[in-house]
């Protein structure tokens, strides 16, 4: 995935001229024999290419290699079109479903039914609004295609464009003729666009995109949308600037990167200036790059204040765990956990923690690296307990969700409506979001006993949460719920900072 991909997209389902869920043809077929022709359209060409596929000798040639290539982008692009038909029929059939659902009679109304409204009404939502739909049907397709949320998400509203929309292209993509970047950037430059413009701008584009590059294909589909596009540029930059903001990703070896997403204006004046700082009155000795010097200056003049300056009052707020054990065996190997980030070296944690105006004693296994319990010398149990979850979870514990542990809440797996005990083996963290899942839209949760959380998506759906503190997976047996047990051999340096001055067989004879 590369960094583009990071930053979050404006896209929006809202910005094409689609018919509201429920109303939208092409995922109705009207008729058996419509929706045999429909399944033929995208699946029979994929079972096709894939015997011939199959049936092919093994290679003997760098020339037949690439033929072979061409054939499996081909596969390819068909099965990224059935994917698209199928994820936009289906979050279809779902919006159908919670509208019959809705016109049922009140006294046939099953147990669960009655807490699911009662907890929506709790939490002010409408299951059957599209918003909601659209929300709850993008979790469990993330469940089914082992995906994050926000890469589904991006996935649907090109299928919404492509399956009810941009057609012609659909059918061009699950033909193999065109590249599925062609296909997204098509969908992407028909936002705010009437129907007739985007036939015309398929008409335009479809022919070049058979053969051209895709670079090229986005570029002649961004200056058609902007020449049809109804609202004048000077209009949509003033409402570009509503999107401001301020994101971060991480990134491996210890490191992040930051994206602000402002005016074009502020952002060549900010670079431009870091860069004229960077580029004069260096000293003939330093050695840095200028990319390290311009990354060095931005830093400084956020944390410690313009070159010059008084400094600035910003204290880096981080939380951290640090394992004992390590830091004492090996700091420059072992690894702290960077709360919002994950691990980073024990040595760069011990480095942030010299400061640090409190601490918290952490029971871990010492296997697994999961946080059992905390410490309660200075803290009430509920306290206590909220520590424990935060560095036992690290983040929320519903299936892909990597939102941090202080903006998450402590949840009941058992609800404590129904006899739930609030304590560790019956809690776990979740955010505002994925509370509303769990207790308004159907979404259920069982703790077991190896420390996982066993999920069932509204469809029936299975997969299980790990607790983000643990580090060894090996050896986890969901299925027969036993936890893992590993083998390790005790040298001597670990047997001293165990505190076995002597190995435990000779302390017992």
């Amino acid at each position: 995935m590369g960094l583009q991909d990071i930053f979050q997209s404006d896209d929006g389902i809202h910005r094409l001229p689609l018919n509201p869920p429920g109303r939208r043809d092409a995922s109705h077929p009207d008729g058996l024999l419509s929706s045999v022709v429909e399944h033929e359209k995208y699946f029979s060409q994929i079972a096709a290419l894939a015997t011939e596929l199959y049936s092919l000798a093994p290679l003997h040639d760098p020339g037949s290699g690439l033929v072979r290539l061409q054939r499996l982008a081909t596969l390819r692009r068909m099965l990224d079109a059935a994917e698209a038909v199928t994820l936009s029929d289906s979050v279809e059939l779902v919006a159908q479903v919670v509208a019959e659902n809705g016109c049922a009679d009140p006294n046939t109304e099953t147990e669960q039914q009655r807490r699911e409204r009662i907890s929506a009404n709790y939490y002010g939502v409408d299951p059957a609004s599209e918003q909601i739909i659209r929300s709850n049907f993008i979790a469990e397709a993330a469940v089914a295609l082992r995906e994050s949320e926000e890469k589904v998400r991006a996935k649907l509203f090109i299928a919404d464009g492509l399956r009810h929309l941009c057609t012609d292209t659909l059918d061009a993509l699950a033909a193999g003729e065109i590249t599925s970047k062609a296909a997204k950037e098509i969908v992407k430059q028909a936002q705010d666009l009437g129907a007739a413009d985007i036939e015309r701008m398929e008409r335009v584009l479809l022919p070049m995109a058979r053969t051209a590059s895709d670079a090229s294909v986005g570029q002649r589909a961004r200056r058609m949308h902007d020449r049809l596009n109804p609202v004048s540029a000077e209009d949509r930059h003033e409402a570009a600037k509503e999107s401001r903001a301020l994101t971060h990703w991480n990134e491996a070896d210890g490191m992040a990167a930051l994206k602000l997403r402002a005016p074009a204006a502020d952002i060549i004046s900010m670079v431009n200036t870091v860069r004229y700082f960077a580029r004069h009155e260096v000293d003939p000795e330093d050695s840095r790059t200028q990319a390290q010097r311009e990354a060095d200056i931005f830093r400084d003049a956020l944390l410690d204040g313009w070159p010059a300056g008084g400094g600035t009052p910003l204290k880096a707020r981080v939380a951290l765990t640090i394992p004992a054990v390590e830091a004492l065996v090996d700091p420059r190997r072992g690894l702290a956990e960077l709360e919002g980030y994950g691990p980073i070296p024990v040595g760069a944690a011990l480095v942030l923690a010299k400061d640090a105006p409190s601490m918290v004693r952490v029971l871990t296994d010492p296997w697994s690296g999961a946080a059992m319990d905390v410490g309660r010398k200075r803290y009430r149990p509920s306290r206590a307990l909220r520590d424990l979850l935060r560095v036992r979870e690290v983040c929320c514990c519903f299936p892909g969700c990597r939102r941090t542990a202080e903006s998450s809440e402590v949840d009941h797996v058992d609800d404590w409506a129904k006899g739930g005990h609030t304590d560790r083996n019956n809690t776990k963290l979740l955010c505002k979001r994925h509370q509303m899942f769990k207790h308004a839209l159907g979404w259920q949760s069982v703790y077991r006993p190896d420390g996982s959380v066993g999920w069932r998506t509204p469809h029936g759906l299975v997969c299980v949460e790990l607790p983000g503190s643990v580090q060894v997976v090996q050896g986890f047996d969901h299925v027969h719920d036993r936890a893992p047990v590993l083998e390790v051999e005790l040298t001597d340096r670990v047997r001293r900072v165990l505190g076995w001055v002597d190995p435990p067989d000779r302390i017992a004879g």
